[in-house]
């Protein structure tokens, strides 16, 4: 074997590594993303239901399906201006595709339409909350898809 063969094998061989080095740092790197979109996700959901935010001080009348809005409330339309705030950064990782969808919806599909209904005419229709109305209502519209399946066909989300 010549040296001009024996250079040609170290010059495919060395592309060869550099291409599995190259795909596996990839992979790496795209898990490393989901799991940082995924905690970024994670830390805007637990801001919605922190102590004296609006969902925490109101979970049970949310649950329930009681849940009146006091207009009159400052300091209660103060925290669900604030909730609309956070749901709009849960909208904008949504809309980015930082979480899979089925995650969205598993972690916050029973709330989307009960806070939908606490919205104001006035709100749905601005400009300023279509981000959060459109998430709400994506949402929302998916949760009730999502318990058409049966348990088995929901348990393949559960990753």
């Amino acid at each position: 074997m010549s040296t001009s063969e024996l250079r040609d094998y170290a010059t495919v061989m060395a592309a060869t590594v550099a291409l599995l080095v190259f795909i596996v740092n990839a992979l790496s790197q795209s898990r490393s993303r989901r799991i940082e979109n995924l905690t970024r996700f994670n830390q805007a959901h637990q801001r919605l239901f922190a102590s004296d935010t609006y969902l925490a001080l109101n979970l049970i009348a949310i649950e329930t399906g009681t849940m009146r809005r006091d207009t009159a409330d400052p300091v209660m339309e103060s925290k669900f201006h604030l909730l609309l705030i956070e749901i709009e950064r849960l909208a904008i990782l949504a809309n980015n595709r930082a979480v899979p969808r089925h995650t969205q919806v598993y972690m916050f599909g029973s709330y989307a339409p009960r806070i939908l209904g606490l919205m104001t005419d006035e709100e749905r229709a601005s400009m300023f909350w279509e981000l959060a109305v459109g998430y709400l209502t994506g949402i929302a519209k998916d949760t009730e898809r999502y318990a058409m399946l049966t348990r088995a066909e929901r348990a393949q989300f559960w990753r």
